[in-house]
């Protein structure tokens, strides 16, 4: 069980998180969606401590973190527990996907040069880049350095995967490629934190979703309350909107 609790979050005078709370159980995957600006992604990254809440919580089995009062060390710790996977890859460009995924099983876990080269081919192999391991990203394609991102965030084996719109940055036909390869981690039981705008991927990946707006949870649920009974009529509007939006070219 990991319990995120009362989370505040602030830009200068503009609130982004206003007390957010919610638990996640092991092999949870749970969606994050709402409007945009709302505050997902900044949930996202001051989980990670990528932004510093004023306020907050988060506790792992055998492990804790004040958001408001920590110290270094405890960020390392959480670190190790979560891992990242951003809008935009973040690949090192000098580094070929083979190095990239090694590179935090050596740097972070301190392993032998050899043991992480196993593991990383193995991760590769696992999201189907094991023919592209001395590729570097500039001869990859966004949805194929995507995958390579992934397969370095599951290498590191965290207690919680983070994702803030892993097919954002990609153009359309690269999309399903990725999705597929998060719906495997997903049935593969990994503990997941997901912010996406693909409602039909959210369906059928998610167990759990939550929905943000004006940096409060607004209602959360199991997915089928959330898509088939939802209970708030602001989760009741969004949700009407994207079935237009989804008639375009989606299933919901």
């Amino acid at each position: 069980m990991i319990k995120v609790k009362n989370i505040h979050k602030r830009f200068k005078d503009n609130i982004v998180l206003d007390g957010v709370s919610f638990d996640i159980e092991k092999g949870d995957v749970i969606a994050i969606i709402g409007p945009s600006g709302t505050g997902k992604s900044t949930l996202l990254r001051s989980i990670n401590l990528l932004e510093h809440p004023e306020e907050g919580e988060i506790e792992f089995d055998d492990f804790s973190l004040d958001y408001g009062n920590h110290k270094k060390k405890d960020e390392l710790d959480l670190r190790k527990k979560t891992t990242m996977v951003f809008q935009q890859f973040n690949l090192f460009q000098k580094k070929t996907a083979l190095e990239n995924v090694m590179e935090g099983l050596m740097v972070v876990q301190k392993l032998p040069k050899s043991e992480a080269k196993k593991i990383a081919i193995e991760k590769l192999r696992q999201v189907k880049m094991d023919d592209r391991l001395d590729y570097y990203p500039k001869h990859l394609s966004g949805g194929q350095q995507q995958r390579v991102a992934i397969a370095r965030a599951v290498a590191l084996k965290p207690e919680l995967l983070l994702l803030d719109e892993p097919t954002s940055a990609l153009d359309p036909e690269l999309v399903g490629e990725v999705l597929d390869t998060i719906r495997t981690l997903a049935e593969e039981g990994n503990t997941m934190l997901i912010v996406s705008h693909e409602m039909s991927f959210v369906k059928s990946v998610a167990n759990k979703v939550i929905f943000l707006e004006n940096g409060r949870i607004v209602e959360q649920g199991s997915q089928k309350d959330i898509f088939e009974n939802p209970q708030n009529e602001r989760t009741v509007e969004f949700l009407l909107k994207n079935r237009v939006e989804l008639d375009l070219g989606y299933n919901i």
